[in-house]
């Protein structure tokens, strides 16, 4: 009995072995995975946008993928690259040197044993927007891409109203519509009441306010309505918009009705019925005065005899019959209106009785000696009278093509991957072998630079159907810092639009705005110096793309990049 027992002990014995050596083959080892000697980050294709207020991830992942626990891994806004917003290092995140406000907001998603590095920002506030950079670094070697930040704020609902529209003509009205407080740059539809949009007469002006927010602005002309209702409609996207609807007449208040409307329009004229007439009775009686002042010449020449005045014939002195009354001092002199006597007092020569009858604009334009070329001038619509006013209108291509120059590329300021060809043509060629590609930035800056003025030159970018990888046009200010590490901001001096193969078309401000390109061959580019715009269009399709509205600098200089890697040209026309 006892051995029975022990060869059933040893039996147990041995399936206990047998189950905890397969355990053991079964459960994962975790093994410390070494470092990659190189490595690459993905980071998305375009911006990552978010509301005010909210949380959102900012995506960074190695590529291949391994366990980064090890690393260094470090973020930071590329307005600040001394200072991170978070640093992870030793296998913790540290607390310095970090900026303050970034303190209790930012942390690591998670998953960095699978390679993920992305960076979690809660609390998100309209500063928190633009580029920030993931750096991975090991013993062996770093890497670093930027992922760009959009944060949306939704702005006030758009206001209203309706204006007399100085010639539109047909019964039409201007309609403006504004709303403030957006980020970023939204879009305004104007609709009518079947919900169709109306694309035709109608102008749009954003502008920025010192927090970087945006206030948009439109006017349209319509036809005069009591009925028809239309709606103005600001959006960032379909979740974030306000719109605002109005009737399309003058009289908004409730007793602006047809009928009121009719004797305003009546009375009205009555009032100059009778001004009409009063007017050309004055003009009646100063040529009666006019022939009886003929008739008894003599007796004006004994009256001025008389006074110590020589007699002076009209024709002689080239007076007109006004300026003669004016001169005759005897108590038959017709009396004149207070307009008149300023009028006479100023020289100003009435030229007989048919002239028309003058508002008050035309009679201190007459004080001013100011002619005025017929009653027939057409009233101007909003983009004309800022143009009279000597601002140009940027949405017109044609208005700024004639400020046309010639622009000459200097090759003495050019990269020394870039290539010059007449001055006009510029291409890329292999980089030397101690450069490295993805830490330079790649241009060529003009011969010309401009203080002040207007000037307008073209880019053309696309040569026939092939296409380039990457290119960009602009200016700079003088003495621009040219270190590699100095990113291509407005705030470094930089106004430039980009097109890249993967991201598309877009410029260098923060946060950025969409640009929708279907055809781009030939790039204009219009410089106002005296108001410190730089303005974008699309040559192909006469339309603007983009305008910098604070490009503030004593000295401008043109400036484009024929893109790094690709040897097809880019010229100035």
């Amino acid at each position: 009995m006892f051995t029975t027992f022990g060869n059933r002990g040893t039996m147990h014995l041995g399936l206990c072995l047998r189950v905890l050596i397969l355990v053991a083959l079964t459960v994962p080892i975790r093994a410390a995975q070494p470092a990659q000697e190189t490595f690459t980050l993905t980071v998305p294709n375009g911006p990552t946008s978010t509301l005010s207020g909210s949380s959102v991830s900012l995506l960074c992942q190695v590529s291949p993928l391994f366990n980064v626990e090890p690393l260094e891994v470090r973020w930071y806004h590329s307005s600040n690259i001394h200072s991170p917003a978070l640093l992870y290092k030793d296998h913790k995140i540290q607390e310095t040197p970090v900026v303050p406000r970034y303190r209790g907001r930012v942390s690591l998603t998670g998953g960095m044993e699978r390679g993920n590095v992305s960076l979690t920002l809660e609390r998100v506030t309209l500063e928190d927007r633009g580029e920030y950079v993931c750096q991975v670094s090991s013993e062996q070697w770093y890497e670093k891409a930027s992922v760009f930040l959009t944060v949306n704020v939704t702005g006030r609902e758009p206001v209203l109203s309706v204006a007399e529209a100085r010639g539109g003509g047909g019964g039409q009205v201007n309609v403006t519509c504004s709303s403030e407080g957006w980020s970023p740059q939204p879009k305004l539809t104007w609709r009518n009441k079947d919900g169709a949009e109306i694309r035709n007469e109608q102008e749009v002006l954003n502008t920025s306010d010192p927090q970087g927010l945006v206030s948009v602005s439109s006017w349209l002309l319509y036809a005069c309505s009591y009925s028809d209702w239309l709606a103005c409609t600001v959006s960032l996207s379909e979740e974030a918009k306000r719109e605002g609807r109005i009737l399309p007449h003058i009289y908004t208040a409730p007793t602006a009705v047809p009928g009121v409307y009719k004797e305003a329009l009546i009375v009205t004229l009555i009032l100059s019925l009778v001004i009409i007439c009063a007017l050309c009775s004055v003009i009646l009686c100063k040529r009666r005065g006019s022939m009886w002042s003929s008739s008894q010449k003599s007796r004006n020449r004994s009256d001025q005899a008389e006074l110590g005045q020589r007699p002076a014939d009209q024709t002689e002195l080239g007076k007109g019959p006004a300026e003669t009354e004016h001169l005759i001092k005897g108590a038959e002199n017709t009396v004149q209106t207070p307009t008149e006597q300023r009028a006479a007092g100023e020289e100003f020569n009435l030229e007989g009785a048919e002239n028309t009858v003058q508002t008050p604009t035309e009679q201190r334009a007459a004080g001013k000696d100011v002619h005025l070329k017929g009653a027939e001038n057409t009233v101007q619509t909003p983009t004309e009278q800022r143009a009279a006013g000597e601002e140009l209108n940027l949405n017109d291509w044609h208005h700024v093509k004639i400020f046309k120059v010639n622009i000459l590329l200097d090759e003495k300021n050019a990269h020394p991957a870039i290539r010059i060809n007449k001055g006009k043509r510029a291409h890329y060629v292999k980089e030397k072998d101690t450069e490295k590609p993805s830490r330079t930035h790649l241009h060529v800056f003009s011969e010309e630079r401009f203080s002040s003025g207007q000037h307008y030159w073209e880019v053309k970018v696309k040569d026939g159907t092939t296409e380039k990888l990457s290119w960009y046009v602009g200016v700079a200010r003088e003495n621009v810092d040219k270190r590699p590490a100095v990113p291509l901001t407005p705030q470094n001096g930089f106004w430039i639009l980009s097109y890249d193969k993967e991201q598309g078309f877009h410029v260098n401000t923060d946060p950025q705005p969409p640009i929708t390109v279907a055809k781009l061959t030939i790039v204009g580019v219009f410089l106002d110096c005296d108001r410190h715009t730089l303005s974008f269009y699309n040559v192909d399709t006469k339309s603007l793309l983009y305008t910098f509205t604070d490009v503030k600098t004593s000295n401008y200089f043109p400036l484009l990049s024929p893109g790094r890697c690709d040897k097809i040209p880019i010229k100035i026309n």
